[in-house]
C-alpha cells in the first residue's frame, strides 16, 4: 500500500537543545530535522540559500540537505531540534549513518521511499504566531522529557503524537515570505568538502584529498575553508567527531572505546583529550550528566 500524508507515523531520533555560535557549524542528516529558533537570530544556509533567521521561526528540512547556521554577533540562536524519520522502521533503529555518495538530489528523486513523502513541504515558517510556538515548545519539551525518561515502547506511542501535532502546525502556517540569497561559486566547492568529511569522519582524513574532493588547490581550498566556516578544516573535522561522539553518548550504550572508534577520535586517552578540550568534561562525565537530565 501507497503511503500517504494521512499515515505519518513519526518516529523520534534525537533531540537536542542546540545553541548557534557565531562560527559556521554545517549538518547532513540521513533524517528529518525540525527546529524551532527559540531565541537569537542568524542565519541558516541549506543547500547553497542563505536565509536570515530569528527568534519563533520554524524549519523543516528533509534528509541529506546540506545546513550550515550561523548565529549573528550577540544573538545567540538558542535552537530546538529534533530529528526524526516519517514512518518507524525496525531496520532504521539506533544511530543511522549517511550512505555513502548520497545527497540531497538523488534522495528526493528516489522511487518507491516513504521518506520522500514531505520531500517538498515549505523549508521555513516565519512570523508564526505566539500561541502557535507556546505549542511548538509545549510538544518539544513533553518529546524531550519522554525521550530521557520513557521506556522505548511508551516513547514510540508518545513522541509520535507530539511529532504529529508538531508537523500539523508548522504545515498549517502560512508560507514564509523572507528574502533568501544563493551563496557564491566558491561555497559549493566548500560544500562538496563537507559532503565528502561528514561521510567520512570516522575515517582518518588527510587534507589533500578533502581539497580534491572540493575539485580545488589545498591551499586555495583552506583559505576559502574558513573563510566560510570561519574555522581549520582540522577544527571543523574535530568538532564534528565530538558531535557525533556526543550523539552516541546520549542515545547509545556503547562503550567509550568503541564511541572513539566509531567516530574517528582514535584510542581512549586522544577520544577523552579531544572531548574535554570542546566540551569542558571527559566523556563518561558527560554521559554521567545526560544520565541524570541535565543535557537537554
Amino acid at each position: 500500500m501507497k503511503k500517504t500524508i494521512d499515515h505519518l507515523a513519526p518516529y523520534v531520533r534525537y533531540v537536542r537543545l542546540n545553541i548557534s555560535p557565531a562560527v559556521t557549524r554545517s549538518f547532513i542528516d540521513p533524517e528529518y530535522v525540525f527546529t524551532y529558533i527559540k531565541s537569537g537570530r542568524g542565519i541558516y544556509v541549506v543547500e547553497g540559500m542563505e536565509y536570515q533567521v530569528r527568534a519563533g521561526d520554524m524549519l523543516l528540512m528533509a534528509p541529506y540537505m546540506l545546513h550550515a547556521t550561523k548565529s549573528d554577533s550577540g544573538h545567540e540562536m538558542v535552537q530546538c531540534v529534533l530529528h526524526f524519520d516519517l514512518f518507524y522502521d525496525q531496520d532504521r533503529t539506533g544511530i543511522i549513518r549517511l550512505a555513502s555518495e548520497m545527497d540531497y538530489q538523488q534522495f528526493s528523486t528516489a522511487k518507491n521511499n516513504p521518506e520522500t513523502l514531505l520531500i517538498n513541504a515549505p523549508l521555513l515558517r516565519s512570523n508564526v504566531p505566539e500561541a502557535v510556538q507556546g505549542r511548538i515548545f509545549r510538544r518539544y519539551e513533553n518529546i524531550a522529557t519522554s525521550f530521557r525518561d520513557h521506556d522505548r515502547k511508551f516513547r514510540l506511542w508518545h513522541e509520535r503524537a507530539e511529532m504529529l501535532e508538531i508537523l500539523s502546525l508548522y504545515l498549517e502556517q502560512p508560507q514564509a515570505v523572507t528574502k533568501n540569497t544563493e551563496r557564491d561559486e566558491k561555497w559549493r566547492n566548500v560544500e562538496k568538502a563537507l559532503a565528502y568529511i561528514h561521510a567520512h569522519y570516522a575515517e582518518s582524513l588527510k587534507l589533500p584529498d578533502i581539497s580534491r574532493k572540493a575539485g580545488i588547490s589545498m591551499n586555495y581550498f583552506c583559505q576559502v575553508f574558513k573563510q566560510h566556516t570561519g574555522q581549520s578544516v582540522h577544527r571543523y573535522l574535530n568538532e564534528l567527531r565530538v558531535y557525533q561522539a556526543k550523539r552516541l553518548i546520549e542515545v547509545s550504550e556503547l562503550s567509550m572505546t568503541e564511541i572513539a572508534a566509531a567516530t574517528g577520535l582514535g584510542d581512549l586517552h586522544a577520544f577523552s583529550k579531544v572531548f574535554k578540550k570542546y566540551e569542558k568534561a571527559t566523556p563518561t562525565e558527560y554521559r554521567r550528566r545526560c544520565r541524570a537530565g541535565g543535557d537537554y
